[in-house]
């Protein structure tokens, strides 16, 4: 029954828009007639006959131009009801009351505006100056007798309809105007859209959902058909939405659709559907809830759908190369990445992971920053920084942390990634470890420099023992020849002096010899270190220079305070037992010689050991010098010259080190450091 009142549906909205005012006019003046007939069978009896003969010849015309309008003859219909509408108005005029009869007075400005709006402006004016003639033609017939004068003068009447009728037009153009302007805009606004939707992969949907949260499809807007292949009503037949949803992501769906119901928005959702022709598309969902408060439910669902199937391929296809290019690095057996131009990694292999110790989502998009200590990453970034603005392999041999804290040396090479156009994309990297080898070369440098020095000390200790030695053997050379001659002469007295002088020449030999003995055993012969009494050390120093501390009456002082030593315990007395004669050979003229052997700490808070006199003094130009072989400030003192180079290299056998602070005439502190293994 709704269909019958419906009007015909066009492939454009001109059309639609006129065949809806057609129909609605003709279902007006279908219905008009009907208070028209009963207020003349109610009221006026009399016009009964007119009223049914005008009724009937209008409601005839109204059902011919329903049928014209159904079989889509909109046009043509719509002339032909302005046309015979007209004429209908005119003859009940004349057969009426003329000028003054309703027909000319109502009907005739609702048939003007029936023209405008179903045939534009122009028909309008037409029809305007037709009805304006018509009313002409009326006045001259109720003047000349033809029609029943009217109390009112019927150019009076006229006069009015000649303002009415001609305004009435235009006020219709207007609209007319108005509306065909809004139409304009919106077909060229329909066109963009278009337009749009045909270079577009979007789509816009809305979806109903009932009570029992059935859904329905509402209406579709954008690249609808262009991406699924189905027009709205295909769609819906086959299923609509769910009916397209590929299998394995069924859940996903109802996971969402879940959401909605809660009144939450699906944003970013990536769906697999069918379309037409049976091809997979990826389809990004934004879908959002309009809720009914009233009943506290989800009253539909309105949102987008994107195409995304290239961005998705693209995707898995970056990925193919991301597993292949992995497969590569991961028979590698050393590190091994790839990077972007923002130092992101977006490939590495599974020693990578092994060393940073982390998985490969906590690795892939981020940046050294993410995975090693800043110390490093600000390292690493410069180095690809390098690599991109040289365009150059780089190379270097860097110190590196694993994921327990533990340092190792690695030999670094980073290549920078060209695309086709030859442009730096990115870089990629291997990292050796060298560890094993760097201890390698620094044990060789180190044995170098090592040997290097003792070379250095081999020639200066050559010159000096060859220098000092071939002095008692001029000086045995030339009481030799005064000896002989002595003996030849029988003068005894003198031949003593000269042996005397020969043996006091072969003892300073034999010192010389021993203490260089005893030099040379140094670093070679090492008793087992052991940890030790500091007190204990000093007591057996003291018993083994208690002679020469006694004859020049020298006061030791020593407060033992439990301190321990580490090292080759006989070595130690030695350095105690030479720093200890030093200082008592050293006193010169002190009336109250004395000596102090004491601990104190230093920053590091390790002990440091001293031995402390109130002898002659050095200068400080002195202090290294005195450390060398066979170096004597004071030539005619006892003594080699080798002592103090004895403590020197005992102490730096024990990795420590010996100094000296002293002043001339105020005394000498020796001090040293041996440190124990724990700590040092």
């Amino acid at each position: 029954m709704r269909t019958i009142f419906k009007p015909p549906v066009f492939g454009n909205d001109e059309d639609n828009h006129q065949a809806y005012l057609l129909n609605v006019i003709l279902w007006g003046l279908v219905v008009i007639p009907i208070p028209y007939v009963l207020y003349y069978l109610i009221f006026a009896p009399e016009g009964m006959t007119r009223a049914l003969i005008q009724s009937a010849a209008g409601e005839t015309i109204n059902v011919i131009l329903l049928v014209l309008l159904r079989r889509r003859f909109v046009r043509a219909a719509s002339y032909i009801q302005v046309s015979s509408f007209w004429l209908f108005l005119t003859v009940s005029a004349f057969t009426g009351k003329g000028i003054h009869d309703e027909s000319y007075l109502l009907g005739y400005p609702l048939v003007i505006v029936i023209a405008g709006l179903l045939l534009g402006g122009r028909v309008a004016f037409v029809t305007a100056g037709l009805s304006l003639l018509s009313g002409l033609l009326m006045v001259r017939a109720e003047t000349s007798g033809w029609i029943v004068p009217s109390l009112r003068p019927p150019l009076e009447t006229w006069t009015v309809s000649l303002i009415v009728f001609p305004m009435g037009a235009i006020l219709q153009y207007l609209s007319t105007r108005t509306v065909t302007r809004a139409l304009d805009r919106a077909r060229l606004s329909e066109e963009r859209y278009r337009l749009i939707s045909n270079v577009s992969f979007d789509y816009t949907f809305e979806t109903s959902v009932d009570k029992d949260g059935g859904t329905s499809l509402v209406w579709v807007g954008g690249a609808f058909e262009k991406m699924t292949g189905y027009t709205m009503e295909e769609y819906i037949a086959t299923g609509g939405w769910l009916g397209h949803v590929h299998p394995d992501d069924l859940e996903k769906d109802a996971a969402d659709m879940a959401k909605l119901h809660r009144n939450q928005e699906v944003i970013n959702s990536e769906i697999r559907t069918f379309t037409k022709s049976g091809e997979i598309r990826w389809e990004r969902i934004f879908a959002f809830p309009v809720w009914n408060s009233e009943e506290n439910r989800l009253a539909s669902i309105v949102g987008a759908v994107q195409d995304v199937t290239a961005q998705k391929q693209a995707e898995e296809r970056v990925m193919e190369t991301m597993l292949q290019q992995a497969a590569i690095l991961n028979n590698i057996p050393d590190m091994a990445w790839l990077k972007d131009l923002e130092s992101r990694y977006i490939a590495v292999n599974e020693q990578f992971l092994k060393t940073s110790g982390r998985r490969l989502e906590e690795v892939l998009g981020r940046t050294d920053y993410d995975i090693w200590s800043k110390t490093y990453a600000d390292r690493y970034r410069q180095d690809d920084l390098e690599v991109v603005r040289s365009g150059r392999r780089r190379q270097v041999e860097e110190l590196q942390a694993d994921s327990t804290g533990r340092e190792y040396w690695v030999e670094t090479i980073k290549t920078p990634i060209r695309n086709a156009q030859d442009e730096i994309i990115g870089t990629t990297g291997i990292a050796r470890e060298i560890t094993e080898r760097k201890k390698a070369e620094m044990e060789r440098e180190r044995l170098i420099a090592e040997l290097e020095t003792k070379n250095a000390e081999l020639e200066r200790f050559t010159y000096t023992v060859s220098h000092d030695l071939k002095a008692p053997l001029v000086t045995i050379n030339g009481f030799l020849s005064y000896l002989e001659r002595d003996a030849r002469s029988g003068n005894f007295d003198k031949f003593n002096n000269d042996l005397m002088r020969i043996h006091q020449a072969v003892d300073k030999m034999q010192i010389l010899l021993k203490d260089l003995l005893e030099l040379s055993r140094i670093g070679r012969i090492i008793n087992e270190p052991e940890e030790t009494d500091f007190g204990g050390i000093v007591r057996e120093a003291l018993a083994l220079t208690e002679g020469q501390i006694h004859a020049r009456g020298v006061r030791i002082e020593f407060v033992e305070d439990g301190h321990k030593i580490f090292g080759d315990r006989t070595r130690l007395v030695e350095v105690l037992q030479n720093l200890i004669d030093n200082a008592a050979k050293f006193m010169g003229d002190q009336p109250d010689p004395r000596i102090c052997i004491g601990t104190v700490t230093n920053a590091e808070g390790e002990p440091v050991f001293y031995v402390q006199d109130n002898g002659i003094g050095i200068a400080p130009q002195y202090s290294e010098r005195i450390f060398g072989l066979f170096n004597k400030l004071d030539s005619h003192s006892q003594g080699s010259g080798v002592g103090l180079t004895l403590v020197k290299r005992i102490v730096e056998i024990h990795g420590g080190r010996v100094w000296v602070d002293s002043q001339p005439g105020k005394g000498s502190t020796f001090y040293f450091t041996v440190p124990h293994p724990a700590t040092g």
